[in-house]
């Protein structure tokens, strides 16, 4: 039910069969974004019980059952970042006690801007590890045999620390053997961590980035927070197939 997208590389849909035996191997690697939004919260719901969802897992949202096991299970942690002090980390744990979703979390293609299927998660505090770890874990199965993938996320010099050790870990989380990781800074927020960020994190100095800003994210909240007053109170399973319309659209 929802439009991946048509133009990043997918083998047996718009790859040739030899793909694999090229040797600049750089050019099918798959670039995505991470970001937050808070904008898109949804007030606790009085009688839950009468909650009943349409679609599940069938979008963009990713399936609750599954996202909450994992949350469940995954290590509860407060990282002391050894960067500068940035809002996503220092926001991780608070708390909104009328609020069922804090905000959600989405992965899109950095190069042309779509939503990535299956793996739009909700915050239930801030935006913690856990949410990102299961987030990007949806994303990284859908590489099927592509072995390169590069993600931008603001804070890629703090979180990606601990990623695979988390990944290891974990019951519900898994990579394909023999992915490599390359992670990176949009470029509007890599000038605001250390220096030492720079050099490693920006997308100006990763080889087969080519010329991204890495915030491609920020322009989708733009329309995507129009409708915010109005999920704000709609039920649960309202509110992800709500989301899910508008986002399939914007693919």
């Amino acid at each position: 039910m929802a439009h991946y997208c048509a133009a990043c590389p997918q083998p047996n849909i718009n790859l040739p069969k030899d793909w694999n035996k090229d040797p600049e191997q750089w050019k099918y690697q798959h670039c995505y974004i991470v970001n937050g939004n808070f904008s898109a919260e949804q007030i606790k719901m009085k009688w839950p019980e009468t909650d009943i969802p349409l679609t599940t897992s069938e979008a963009f949202m990713t399936d609750s059952i599954h996202y909450e096991k994992h949350l469940n299970s995954a290590e509860k942690t407060v990282e002391k970042s050894a960067c500068n002090e940035h809002r996503a980390d220092n926001d991780a744990n608070k708390i909104c006690k009328h609020l069922a979703v804090t905000g959600i979390t989405a992965i899109a293609c950095t190069r042309h801007s779509c939503f990535v299927p299956d793996t739009i998660v909700d915050f239930q505090k801030g935006e913690q590890q856990m949410n990102i770890d299961y987030a990007l874990h949806q994303t990284l199965g859908k590489l099927g045999s592509i072995k390169k993938a590069l993600i931008l996320y603001d804070i890629a010099c703090q979180y990606s620390k601990k990623f695979h050790a988390h990944v290891q870990a974990s019951s519900y989380l898994d990579l394909s053997l023999g992915l490599k990781i390359q992670w990176g800074i949009g470029l509007f927020h890599v000038h605001g961590h250390q220096d030492e960020c720079n050099s490693h994190y920006s997308s100006n100095f990763i080889v087969g980035t080519g010329q991204v800003d890495g915030n491609i994210l920020k322009t989708l909240w733009s329309f995507l927070n129009r409708i915010s007053g109005s999920t704000h109170t709609m039920s649960f399973a309202h509110f992800q197939e709500t989301l899910d319309d508008h986002m399939n659209d914007s693919n």
